[in-house]
């Protein structure tokens, strides 16, 4: 989580070094859940290893998954970290995953040691609200086939790894649609 902190090149050292105080590892194994619906979210976590998928529940009780998050990257509920109010998804672990969190707490308590700070929590909150927007406009604006096919060039080792159920709901297809992507891309590549 620091490495990722001190490539956005926004801290001195010494602010860097602060997170150092605040930051503990959590493991999660493959079906568990980091945040579930109704709960209030009150961490952000650094994936170091694994696959975690947010995800809600329809009126007719159907499970869609509309982000998939992979390690290297920051991960929380976000509405719910922001309002205080409890979250609508929930969140949890495709893979065995290696997790450092910290509270937000601790985060507020950041926030007010420095402008640096809080550079970098508007910074990491700009940059969920665009990983939103792409989602959106990549749903209405790309076939599921490009789609896929993005998903693929970005995250080649671990697109394997996701049940076919939930990369399908990602890609708001269905599982056969998927079988069929995947089939029709196969054969475009050899």
């Amino acid at each position: 989580m620091k490495a990722f902190f001190e490539q956005l090149n926004m801290l001195t050292t010494g602010e860097l070094d602060q997170i150092d105080n605040y930051i503990t590892k959590r493991t999660l194994k493959k079906g568990d859940f980091l945040i579930r619906e109704g709960k209030i979210c009150d961490e952000v976590v650094f994936i170091s290893s694994g696959i975690l998928r947010s995800f809600y529940l329809s009126d007719k009780g159907e499970e869609i998954t509309y982000c998939l998050t992979f390690e290297g990257n920051i991960m929380t509920a976000l509405s719910s970290l922001v309002t205080g109010k409890p979250t609508e998804e929930a969140i949890q672990a495709l893979t065995d995953v290696q997790l450092l969190v910290i509270k937000k707490v601790h985060l507020d308590a950041l926030y007010q040691s420095s402008n640096a700070w809080l550079k970098v929590g508007k910074y990491l909150t700009e940059l969920q609200y665009v990983g939103l927007e792409n989602r959106i406009f990549s749903y209405q604006k790309y076939s599921a086939k490009k789609r896929y096919a993005e998903l693929m060039a970005r995250q080649p080792g671990h697109i394997l790894k996701i049940p076919v159920q939930y990369l399908a709901s990602f890609l708001n297809i269905t599982p056969r649609h998927l079988s069929r992507l995947r089939k029709e891309i196969s054969q475009e590549v050899f």
